[in-house]
């Protein structure tokens, strides 16, 4: 490869960070569930801050192909990451749990921008 050739993140490469992701979310789990801790009413940020790299990931790979081409990849994470910060809580006080998955998303999201960068 060129010295100042974009490196090329695939859409096989984005699957494989995102099934890392679900992995580190299982393990933090502890054989629960995020919906069972949630019901329970306890918090675990940790958990939600994978969780929300995993959907962010999930949402990145519905909008490439095989075929996107990495200033595509980058432009579409740049979309997603964007969405993400312009949500608002879907609800009216401050959670832990939406604030780390939130910044879970933005981050899985910056983390592809800067791989195609």
């Amino acid at each position: 490869m060129a010295a100042d050739a974009t490196p090329s993140l695939t859409r096989s490469d984005i699957l494989s960070v995102r099934t890392h992701a679900a992995h580190e979310w299982s393990l933090l789990l502890g054989g629960t569930t995020s919906c069972a801790l949630a019901k329970d009413g306890r918090s675990y940020p940790a958990a939600k801050f994978q969780e929300g790299r995993v959907a962010a990931l999930g949402e990145l790979l519905r909008r490439i192909t095989d075929d996107t081409a990495a200033r595509q990849v980058e432009a579409e994470a740049t979309a997603v990451k964007a969405r993400w910060a312009d949500q608002g809580m879907p609800c009216s006080r401050q959670d832990r749990d939406w604030e780390a998955y939130r910044a879970g998303g933005i981050q899985a999201m910056a983390e592809i921008q800067g791989t195609t960068s």
